[in-house]
C-alpha cells in the first residue's frame, strides 16, 4: 500500500523497512551538500571556501548551491571561483528551491546548510557519522549564534546553550514526549541538518508553504523533523557537527524577520492542527504547554512586558500572533490554487 504524506504530496514507493536496508551503505557514501541563497551575502564567500575545503577532504562529495531568484550574470561569475555545482530555482522559497537541488543531487546523504553560517572544523565528518545507525534519517548538529541577535536570555539559553542542545542524543517515536521535543524543545535548525535521499524522496520533499521566502516564513525544519518520527524513523543531534550563525545586523531586518515569525508561529500550528490530523491531538498540548509556559513566565515577572534585548513590544507581539491567523488561511488557499493549477 503506498502511503501519502500530507502536504508534501510524496507518496511512499518503498516500505521503511527498504529504506532501512539501502541506509547499509558503502564506507564513504556519496554526500551533497545544498546550500540555498538569494544572492551575493556577506557571509556566502567564506560559507562557500569553508564548505568547499571541508568536501575536498571526503572521498565522495559535492556542494550545490542554489541561487532562490533570477539569473544573475555577477553572482555567477562570483561563486563559480569555488568548485560547486550551481543550479537557478526562480520560484521564491527556501524549500521550493531545496527540492529543486534534491531532485539534481547526486548524493545518498544531503546536507542543508544556510549561506549566513560558517561550518566548523571537522563539521562533514561529524554530521556522516550521525547516520551510521541504519533507522536514522536525520542528522543535526549544534547552532552557535554570532552577531547582535536580539533575544531574552531565556529563549538564547533554550535554543542555543542548554544541555539538550549541547549533548549527544536520538530520537524516536518511542519517546511519549518526542512531538513536545520536536516543537517546544528545538531538536535542531535548519542551517544545520542532514537526510537520507531515500526518506525525503519516498516519505516527505520540504513543504513549499512553509520556511523562508514562503507566507509563513518558518516551519519547515519542524516539520520535517515531524515527518521523519511520524513515519517511524529516528533524527540524531549531533553538537560536534557545529556551525556559526551570523544574524543580520540591521535591527529593523531583525524586527521585522522578527514580527513574521511570530505570525509565522500561529499559521505554522494551524497548519499542524488541520492538516496533521493523526497528531491532533499532540498539537492542541504543544499549544497548551506553550501557553503555560508563557503563563508562568508573566507571573513570575508580575507584569506583561518584553525584556529589554527583545525587539518586540507586547503589543506589537499580539498583533504579529493574529496576523497569523490570515497568514495561514492566505497560505493554504495559494498551495490549494497552486496544486488545481499544477494538477489541469
Amino acid at each position: 500500500m503506498k502511503q501519502v504524506c500530507e502536504g508534501t504530496r510524496v507518496q511512499s514507493k518503498v516500505s521503511a523497512e527498504k529504506v532501512r536496508k539501502g541506509a547499509q551503505a558503502p564506507e564513504h557514501p556519496f554526500v551533497s551538500i545544498i546550500l540555498c541563497t538569494n544572492g551575493l551575502r556577506p557571509t556566502l564567500a567564506q560559507c562557500l571556501e569553508r564548505l568547499t575545503d571541508q568536501s575536498k577532504q571526503y572521498l565522495n562529495c559535492e556542494v550545490i548551491l542554489v541561487l532562490n531568484g533570477p539569473e544573475d550574470a555577477a553572482f555567477t561569475q562570483e561563486v563559480l571561483r569555488f568548485p560547486v555545482r550551481l543550479l537557478n530555482e526562480p520560484r521564491r522559497g527556501v524549500s521550493i528551491a531545496r527540492n529543486h537541488a534534491i531532485s539534481r543531487a547526486k548524493g545518498d546523504i544531503l546536507i542543508f546548510v544556510d549561506d549566513d553560517v560558517l561550518i566548523s572544523p571537522g563539521w562533514l565528518e561529524e554530521i556522516i557519522t550521525g547516520l551510521a545507525d541504519p533507522d536514522v534519517c536525520c542528522v543535526t548538529g549544534r547552532v552557535i549564534p554570532a552577531g547582535p541577535l536580539s533575544i531574552t536570555a531565556e529563549r538564547s539559553d533554550r535554543y542555543y546553550t542548554s544541555q539538550r542542545a549541547l549533548s549527544a542524543w536520538t530520537l524516536d517515536a518511542s519517546n511519549p514526549n518526542w512531538y513536545q521535543y520536536i516543537l517546544g524543545e528545538p531538536v535542531g535548525f535548519g542551517c544545520n541538518m542532514a537526510f537520507r535521499r531515500t526518506f525525503l524522496e519516498n516519505f516527505s520533499l520540504f513543504p513549499p508553504d512553509l520556511g523562508a521566502g514562503s507566507l509563513i516564513g518558518g516551519g519547515d525544519e519542524f516539520y520535517m523533523y515531524v515527518q521523519v518520527l511520524k513515519h517511524g524513523f529516528r533524527i540524531r543531534h549531533n553538537p560536534a557537527a557545529a556551525v556559526t550563525h551570523f544574524f543580520d545586523d540591521n535591527i529593523q531586518n531583525q524586527k521585522a524577520r522578527t514580527t513574521q515569525l511570530y505570525a509565522g508561529s500561529v499559521a505554522f500550528a494551524l497548519k499542524l492542527f488541520f492538516e496533521e490530523r493523526t497528531l491532533r491531538l499532540a498539537t492542541v498540548r504543544w499549544l497548551l504547554s506553550a501557553l503555560k509556559r508563557r503563563a508562568r513566565r508573566i507571573w513570575k515577572q508580575k507584569t506583561i512586558t518584553s525584556e529589554p534585548q527583545e525587539l518586540l513590544s507586547p503589543r506589537e507581539k499580539l498583533c504579529a500572533y493574529l496576523r497569523g491567523l490570515g497568514v495561514y488561511w492566505k497560505s493554504r488557499r495559494t498551495r490549494i490554487s497552486t496544486t488545481e493549477t499544477s494538477d489541469s
